[in-house]
């Protein structure tokens, strides 16, 4: 049975929630501070999530930015870094 987006997203913040407990328990912390000084335009738990899953990502962007952007092409059999994306929310107004 194909994961839903709500597993999807409940297995991440579980994993997010195992790394900050052991970031802050651990020398892990400096490393942390390391990364963060590079991705400083993403958020506390994204940041967090990047370190857990490549502490040595010097660049993380999304698929199509290393295509448009970078002129850079994903090898088959890559596997990209999970984050959690801003969802804008849109309000309606009834008339």
């Amino acid at each position: 049975m194909p994961e839903t987006r709500t597993d999807r997203m409940k297995e991440i913040t579980d994993k997010l929630e195992a790394g900050l407990a052991e970031l802050f328990n651990s020398e892990k912390y400096k490393e942390y501070l390391r990364v963060m000084s590079q991705f400083h335009h993403y958020s506390f738990n994204n940041t967090l999530l990047i370190a857990m899953q490549r502490p040595d990502a010097t660049l993380v962007a999304g698929y199509q930015a290393w295509e448009k952007k970078f002129n850079r092409h994903v090898m088959k059999g890559e596997k990209g870094i999970q984050i959690i994306a801003p969802a804008p929310v849109r309000e309606t107004h009834e008339q």
